[in-house]
């Protein structure tokens, strides 16, 4: 676990990253949307809340988008369009989690590959509205 410490004497806890990288694909980023979404703020301590800010950076930095990058980059097409089918149906119900990746997406609308390239504007699309 990863231990935050709040000025009042309160502990916070978040799962370790260690732990994260063993987290299917999207898991991650709906981890640290739900966190920045609906529960940093309920921390009311301003250090804590920089600190775990931090960490879900450090999660999104570290392990998401590399793990996500490496897929969407590389060659099996197959992997690339079922990934993106993961991401598109969690762009409809939380668009804000995709946000992170929204420039590897973009340079999936410039494939060769139309399948590919299409996924990845209606995610985009999803984002953006």
């Amino acid at each position: 676990m990863k231990f935050f410490y709040k000025d009042d004497g309160g502990v916070i806890q978040l799962i370790e990253l260690e732990k994260i990288q063993e987290w299917s694909i999207e898991m991650p980023f709906i981890f640290v949307e739900y966190i920045r979404s609906n529960k940093l703020r309920s921390y009311r301590d301003a250090k804590a809340e920089a600190e775990i800010s931090k960490y879900l950076n450090e999660i999104l930095n570290k392990t998401a988008i590399p793990k996500i990058k490496q897929i969407l980059e590389g060659s099996n097409q197959g992997e690339i369009l079922s990934t993106l089918s993961i991401f598109e149906e969690l762009s409809e119900t939380n668009s804000r989690a995709v946000m992170p990746i929204q420039n590897l997406l973009e340079n999936l609308t410039k494939q060769t590959d139309k399948k590919i390239a299409s996924q990845a504007r209606k995610i985009l699309v999803n984002i953006k509205e």
